[in-house]
């Protein structure tokens, strides 16, 4: 019997792309291991491991991943990173919840350094949409930790909403942050 009778054609294929052309077959007797690692070495050290190979025609090639498949990867990892971060900040959360909220907040085309920042400013994970307001209106995570007689923005956001803590701060003198698109 031979080896490759119970392969299917891409796994002749793959095999095939292996062993470049070359049936496989098994030895009569087993080769002593001071042996095999010697002949190993030595096709190491003359194939030249780093050296690219030519490729015979009717071999298989990988193809070359294109520009439009790294734009989802992308996303993913930042849909990663953030999901992190939001472990980081609340470990009891469950992956599933963790995975929706980041992708909320990749949504608003954040960093898993900047949803950190209004993380640790007090948001919630759940509260994107109020971070979307926020940053709509200028305000950023040092903001957050500003103080309005006593009590810190981010608290008072949960009462008195984003335009009345605008207004507030604007009669305290805040200016808001200048934004990327200004």
């Amino acid at each position: 019997m031979r080896v490759d009778d119970n392969l299917d054609a891409l796994e002749r294929l793959m095999l095939a792309n292996l062993l470049e052309g070359r049936q496989p077959r098994r030895r009569a007797t087993p080769m002593p291991r001071s042996q095999r690692n010697s002949d190993s070495r030595q096709a190491n050290l003359s194939q030249g491991r780093n050296q690219p190979r030519n490729v015979p025609a009717g071999r298989a090639s990988i193809p070359s991943p294109s520009v439009s498949h790294q734009v989802p990867d992308l996303r993913a990892n930042r849909q990663l990173d953030i999901s992190r971060v939001i472990k980081q900040i609340d470990p009891r959360t469950t992956p599933e919840w963790r995975s929706e909220m980041a992708a909320a907040w990749v949504r608003l085309d954040l960093s898993a350094a900047q949803v950190h920042a209004w993380l640790t400013a007090g948001l919630l994970p759940n509260q994107h949409e109020l971070a979307k307001e926020c940053i709509a209106r200028g305000l950023s995570p040092a903001d957050m930790k500003a103080r309005i007689d006593g009590v810190r923005v981010v608290e008072r956001l949960r009462g008195d909403g984003v335009d009345g803590i605008v207004d507030l701060l604007r009669q305290k003198g805040w200016q808001p942050a200048p934004t990327a698109a200004a």
